[in-house]
C-alpha cells in the first residue's frame, strides 16, 4: 500500500477520535520477509491496511497491535527471527526482522499532517521515530530543517541506530501512459496497483474514459501532437508509448525525450525500434537519450495477449524502479 493512502487512513481514524497502531519494520538483517520501512497499520475496527511481511511474523505483528488497541502491552520494538524454525514464527528461510509498534493519537496529528502534505508534493522529507524509551514519538522534518544531530540522514536509507529510526521519504515520480487501447487498458490499473502513479493520455474520446483505467491519478483527451498543453513529464517521471500508430509513438518520443524522464518505454518490434530511432535521429534528438529508449518494452516472457505484455511491463518498471531507488531495503529517494 502506498505511504500516501496509509498516512491518509491515519489522519482519518485519529481525527475520528480512533488510535490506530502503526507497525514499522525498522530493520532487518538476512532473508527477512521485508527491508525497512514496510509499514501496517492496524485500525480500531479491526481493518489492517499495508503489511510487514505477510505468513506468521504477520500474524505476530498482528496479534501485539490487537493488544495495544485493547489497551494491554507496551509500546516498542519486536525482534522477530526467522532462522533455524524458531518457534515462534515457525519459518526457516533465514535472517531477522524488528518492528516497531506505535500507538498513535491526536498529538501525532501535526506530524503526520506534514508527512501526508509533503508526500503529495513529493517534497524529499526525513521521518525520525523514536521507537525506544518513553513515549515513543514520531517527527518530521523537511529538507533544510534536519537537526544537527541526524544532519547526513537525508542522504542514506532507512536506519536504526541507538532507539532512533529515520527513513528518507519522497514520493515518486509519475508514470505517463501515451495508448489506451487493449494494451494500455490492461496495464493501467495493474500499474496503479503495485503503486506507480499512472496518468493515462489518448487522443481518442471513446477511449480517454476514467472508467476504463480503476486506480489511475488522471485521464486525459489530448493531441498526441500537443502534449506540453496538458502533460509536461520531468526527469523524475517514467513514460510509457503505445500509441494507436508508429507515427504517432514518433510524435510523443519526440517531445518527452529532450525531457529526459526516468524511464522512457515503447511498444513495437525491433523493425518498427529501428525506424523509430532513425526518425528520432533526423529529427535533431541527441543519441543519448534515443539510446535510452526500452523498445520493446518490458521484460521478454514470451507472451502475447494484452494482459501478458502488461505483466511484461509491470515487472520491467518494478525492476526499473527498484535500481532507482536502491531496493527497499536500502531506501533512498528520487531526484
Amino acid at each position: 500500500m502506498e505511504d500516501r493512502m496509509l498516512i491518509a487512513a491515519l489522519l482519518d481514524t485519529i481525527k475520528g477520535g480512533g488510535q490506530p497502531v502503526l507497525c514499522t519494520v525498522v530493520d532487518s538483517q538476512g532473508s527477512a520477509p521485508r527491508g525497512p520501512g514496510a509499514r501496517m497499520a492496524l485500525l480500531p475496527d479491526g481493518v489492517c491496511l499495508g503489511t510487514v511481511g505477510g505468513g506468521t511474523v504477520e500474524r505476530l505483528a498482528q496479534a501485539r497491535a490487537s493488544q495495544l488497541l485493547a489497551g494491554k502491552g507496551t509500546e516498542g520494538v519486536e525482534l522477530y527471527s526467522f532462522g533455524g524454525g524458531d518457534a515462534a514464527t515457525g519459518m526457516v528461510c533465514g535472517g531477522t526482522a524488528q518492528i516497531s509498534f506505535l500507538r498513535l493519537d491526536r498529538g501525532d496529528l501535526p506530524a503526520l499532517e506534514k508527512l501526508s502534505r509533503l508526500l503529495e508534493q513529493g517534497a524529499p522529507c526525513l521521518l525520525v521515530m523514536r521507537v525506544t524509551g518513553e513515549p515513543p514519538a514520531i517527527s518530521v522534518y523537511e529538507r533544510g530543517e534536519v537537526p544537527h544531530t541526524l544532519e547526513g540522514r537525508m542522504g542514506r536509507g532507512p536506519l536504526l541506530e541507538r532507539g532512533i529510526y529515520t527513513e528518507p521519504l519522497c514520493r515518486d515520480g509519475v508514470l505517463y501512459l501515451f495508448g489506451g487501447g487493449h494494451v494500455g487498458q490492461a496495464l493501467a490499473p495493474m500499474l496503479a496497483q503495485v503503486g506507480f502513479r499512472v496518468v493515462v493520455f489518448d487522443s481518442r474520446p471513446e477511449l480517454a474514459r476514467p472508467e476504463l483505467f480503476p486506480g489511475v491519478e488522471r485521464v486525459v483527451q489530448g493531441d498526441f501532437s500537443c502534449l506540453a498543453q496538458q502533460v509536461q513529464p520531468t526527469s523524475r517521471d517514467y513514460v510509457v508509448v503505445m500509441t494507436p500508430g508508429h507515427q504517432n509513438d514518433l510524435e510523443v518520443l519526440t517531445q518527452v525525450l529532450p525531457r529526459k524522464p526516468f524511464y522512457v518505454g515503447c511498444l513495437g518490434s525491433r523493425k518498427k525500434g529501428a525506424f523509430l530511432r532513425s526518425e528520432l535521429a533526423r529529427r535533431g534528438i541527441a543519441q543519448e537519450q534515443i539510446d535510452a529508449i526500452r523498445l520493446p518494452i518490458g521484460l521478454d516472457l514470451g507472451g502475447e495477449t494484452p494482459a501478458e505484455i502488461a505483466v511484461s511491463v509491470t515487472a520491467q518498471l518494478i525492476q526499473e524502479r527498484a535500481r532507482r531507488l536502491g531496493g527497499r531495503k536500502k531506501g533512498g529517494c528520487p531526484a
